[in-house]
């Protein structure tokens, strides 16, 4: 008996498991739901999200692994019903993987291939995710405005930028 209550449970929750969820950043990945998960995204929350991006591409030739994060973030909300106001969700970039922000013809000339991040930044900045580098390691670079896409942001520091993202109540979260 608790066989068959058990499979009849699973083939009423798998139509569920396939189900295709809404994507608000169409090219990272979507989690798989999780019916009986503790922690899922919550309508009533305001979500204030500051991705701290300082570490290299972990593979060249793919999207950056933080910014990939982000979109998987945006999804799973999206998956829930949760909609980030725009600016709400912020990328922070500084150091080694500022070139994620390059345009493809910068990136190009600079390196000599397409920028593999341009197409999931071009998503994220759609979705509203508020995108900066810091001003200092463009600097240090030596790039022109133009050179970066335009929905990239310049500030000062990076460090000023997440002090005052977590003053207005930004979570951080780090790359790894």
């Amino acid at each position: 008996m608790r066989i068959a209550v058990g499979a009849l449970a699973l083939l009423v929750a798998a139509p569920a498991w396939g189900q295709a969820y809404p994507k608000a950043v169409p090219s990272a990945g979507v989690p798989q739901d999780i019916p009986a998960a503790m922690e899922k995204p919550d309508r009533s929350l305001q979500y204030r999200v500051l991705f701290d991006v300082s570490e290299p591409n972990r593979d060249k030739d793919q999207p950056h692994q933080t910014l990939r994060r982000a979109g998987s973030l945006l999804n799973a909300m999206a998956a829930n019903g949760v909609k980030p106001e725009a600016g709400a969700v912020a990328i922070v970039v500084h150091g080694a993987p500022d070139a994620n922000l390059l345009t493809d013809a910068a990136h190009m000339k600079r390196f000599g291939k397409p920028n593999p991040s341009l197409a999931l930044l071009e998503e994220l900045a759609a979705a509203g995710v508020s995108i900066r580098i810091c001003g200092q390691s463009y600097l240090a670079r030596g790039y022109a405005r133009d050179e970066l896409h335009p929905a990239v942001q310049v500030d000062l520091m990076a460090i000023v930028t997440i002090a005052n993202l977590m003053a207005q109540g930004y979570g951080v979260v780090r790359d790894d």
